[in-house]
């Protein structure tokens, strides 16, 4: 185990088992959370990038496919301009997501922003695998019900799968077997 990270093996399982998912679903279950995480997501965007928020972020979408060269480039744009530059999903037209609203400013983009702004932004955490893994403890906590079991697909699941095999992961809805989460997070526990 890497000091503060995830398994390798644990990464191994959780990536398979988002490779062997089909992309998606009519599976009510799935719907429902995806629309809860949806919902959590604009809460969670208003409050940190809305007008009663004293310490706003201000989202500025670019036609830039990579803004940030480094996580700590982004985290000092967030602390110190208070801005997040990200690239419109919109643009990314074979990756669109199956449940989630990619239009420019949709439920994709704001779930973009807000992991950006609180785990890379704030937090400083690293784009590479324990960067990335320690994000998804931290947003984990973030979110409740239904919405956390879609938000581990979204940001454990597509995670694991470039750690392990070095590809970004189709964008999928579905949910993530929740006895390997309960084992990614014991991992995170026992760190």
């Amino acid at each position: 185990m890497k000091p503060g990270g995830i398994e390798t093996e644990q990464a191994r399982r959780i990536a398979q088992v988002f490779l062997d998912a089909p992309r998606t679903t009519d599976d009510a279950i799935v719907r429902a959370a995806y629309a809860d995480l949806s919902t959590q997501i604009d809460r969670w965007f208003v409050a940190i990038t809305g007008p009663q928020s004293s310490r706003a972020v201000r989202v500025v979408y670019t036609d830039c496919p990579a803004p940030y060269s480094s996580a700590a480039e982004l985290s000092g744009a967030v602390r110190r301009y208070r801005t997040l530059e990200i690239r419109p999903s919109v643009r990314d037209r074979d990756r669109r997501h199956p449940l989630l609203d990619s239009s420019r400013g949709g439920a994709y983009d704001r779930l973009r922003a807000v992991h950006d702004i609180v785990s890379h932004g704030f937090r400083g955490y690293r784009f590479d695998s324990d960067g990335e893994f320690a994000a998804w403890i931290l947003e984990d906590r973030m979110y409740t019900g239904l919405a956390r079991w879609a938000l581990a697909t979204e940001l454990h699941g597509e995670h694991s799968v470039l750690w392990t095999t070095g590809q970004l992961a189709e964008h999928k809805a579905t949910l993530l077997d929740r006895r390997l989460l309960r084992a990614s997070r014991a991992c995170a526990a026992a760190a």
